[in-house]
């Protein structure tokens, strides 16, 4: 639906560009032809011999004619390309805002039908105590999973804004990416071998909060799209006047074009109706915006044989 409804604007979007361009110069045209008209019935009435060259003076006003013609058609042209332009963005964003529905709603649903069936099961009298402690770690895992959700649209939108509040502080980086990759192996990276390599304390200055967030989205990034058993890889180099905080997955790769798309807002690859992957499309982008908040950027890079490298670089305070 979406694909055919962006086909048929950029076709009439073409005929419009097509009707403008023919339309200026069939009135240039006329224009020339009525100015040779009336010059030619001055002559006639007035029964004078130009002083000048009618030819040349023909030339002259067929020029500035042309010239006219062309500076409207280069406006109206420069102003077709910028509403092109924002057709295009627009779409994108309207496809983009649509899949993270889509996601969100996706996520929301699985969390939810969850809790609703172990608190269903948990009312039964026959359960042992083993599985009624079972079913309530699994209720409360749904429920972390439903406040994740929630933390990350927030944080998208403070970023967005410019509102999230940032403590800059010396802080030792090392304990805090160790204690997210923990959490990591027993949630998002559980299906995968997670190994941190850095020094054994670097301390800059940095907000703590931040820098979880960044990690936590970096390795849940991966953590979906490299294959089961595979390994990601955290690493944590300092660099000088700067250090990076570096993860490297197995998975497929990035193809070129995505590379800087992937972390627009809502951007996901694909169609939401035919993806295995979960996500809602946010946590690169929170990643992007937060660490451009502290003075840094992130890019992705292949890696070999195959996988991904995200890499954030941040200034040494």
């Amino acid at each position: 639906m979406l694909v055919n409804s962006t086909r048929r604007t950029l076709w009439l979007f073409g005929a419009l560009v097509f009707y403008a361009g023919a339309q200026s110069i069939w009135w240039a045209v006329l224009l020339l032809r009525r100015d040779r008209e009336i010059s030619a019935l001055q002559a006639r009435s007035s029964g004078l011999v130009e002083a000048t060259d009618p030819a040349a003076e023909g030339s002259r006003r067929a020029l500035m004619v042309l010239g006219e013609a062309a500076v409207f058609l280069l406006l109206l042209l420069a102003l077709l390309v910028l509403v092109y332009r924002s057709v295009q963005r627009d779409l994108r964003l309207a496809a983009a805002q649509r899949n993270f529905l889509l996601a969100v709603t996706h996520e929301l649903r699985s969390p939810i039908a969850a809790i609703k069936l172990q608190l269903s099961t948990l009312a039964r009298s026959d359960l042992q105590p083993v599985q009624r402690y079972e079913l309530r770690q699994g209720a409360l895992e749904e429920v972390d999973r439903l406040a994740a959700l929630t933390d990350k649209v927030l944080q998208a939108t403070a970023a967005e804004e410019g509102t999230m509040p940032l403590r800059i502080e010396q802080v030792d980086v090392m304990p805090i990416v160790r204690n997210v990759a923990e959490r990591a192996r027993a949630d998002a990276a559980r299906d995968h071998y997670l190994k941190v390599v850095g020094p054994d304390s670097l301390v800059v200055g940095m907000d703590a909060h931040a820098l979880r967030s960044i990690a936590e989205n970096l390795i849940e990034n991966a953590a979906k799209y490299a294959p089961s058993g595979s390994t990601i890889e955290v690493e944590v180099r300092p660099m000088g006047p700067s250090w990076d905080l570096l993860v490297s997955d197995e998975g497929p790769g990035v193809a070129q074009e995505e590379r800087e798309r992937i972390f627009e807002r809502f951007h996901r690859s694909g169609s939401e109706e035919v993806r295995a992957t979960q996500g809602t499309g946010l946590g690169l982008y929170i990643v992007r915006r937060l660490s451009q908040r502290l003075g840094g950027s992130v890019d992705v890079r292949p890696r070999a044989p195959k996988g991904s490298i995200f890499a954030a670089s941040f200034p040494q305070r």
